[in-house]
């Protein structure tokens, strides 16, 4: 992603890190779908990728032994996040690129509430897969505007001016998780949160997926 760009979003999301959960109402809307996805899918042990972590709050409370790495652009949501879980791993990091080998593969990798800024989805699922391991679960978010389509928007004058918001159909989504290796496992259309800004309701395409090989 572009240095200006990838900037802004962190200094973005540097500026309300404290008081990200508190006031994130509308996270209750995907909440409980993925604290069931990681209910079923994270076992003893597992290791879990957290990509766009933000303050960790969504793999904060997994079992002790549950190795968490999370990866974010923010370096104020990366020490939300260390703070909300002391032993797990946090990293800034741009999903555009691929995940560093030294990381390793995971069992489990969750990303929610990051895609609203994936420029190319193909490329961004493809690294992703990449850090899986054989057999692993994964549950990603895609912005989904029916009326759009696979387009973009403006994601605020007031906060982001000249930073867009990414949206893909559905038909887009599948193909961007095919050509990623993935194999889809379930699809659901749902509320994702309220952008008061514009009066828009933002909608996700949230998939579970499975990485076969």
């Amino acid at each position: 992603m572009d240095e200006r760009i990838l900037g802004d979003i962190a200094g973005y999301y540097d500026d309300f890190a404290p008081h990200y959960v508190p006031g994130w109402r509308s996270i209750e809307h995907y909440g409980p779908l993925v604290t069931d996805f990681l209910l079923r899918a994270t076992t003893p042990q597992a290791r879990v990728l957290d990509v766009g972590c933000g303050p960790g709050q969504l793999t904060a409370n997994l079992p002790a032994d549950v190795e968490v790495l999370g990866a974010d652009v923010s370096p104020q949501m990366l020490m939300a996040a260390q703070e909300n879980r002391p032993r797990g791993r946090y990293e800034e990091h741009d999903f555009h690129d691929p995940f560093p080998s030294e990381w390793g593969r995971f069992d489990v990798v969750l990303t929610v509430g990051c895609l609203e800024f994936c420029r190319d989805l193909t490329l961004t699922l493809r690294n992703i897969a990449a850090a899986c391991a054989p057999g692993a679960h994964a549950m990603i978010a895609v912005v989904e505007d029916r009326a759009l389509g696979t387009g973009r928007r403006e994601f605020s004058a007031e906060g982001l001016p000249g930073i867009d918001m990414f949206t893909y159909d559905a038909t887009a989504q599948l193909a961007a998780i095919t050509a990623a290796g993935f194999s889809p496992w379930s699809y659901r259309f749902v509320p994702a949160w309220r952008h008061e800004e514009y009066g828009y309701d933002v909608r996700y395409g949230l998939w579970e997926l499975r990485r076969d090989s």
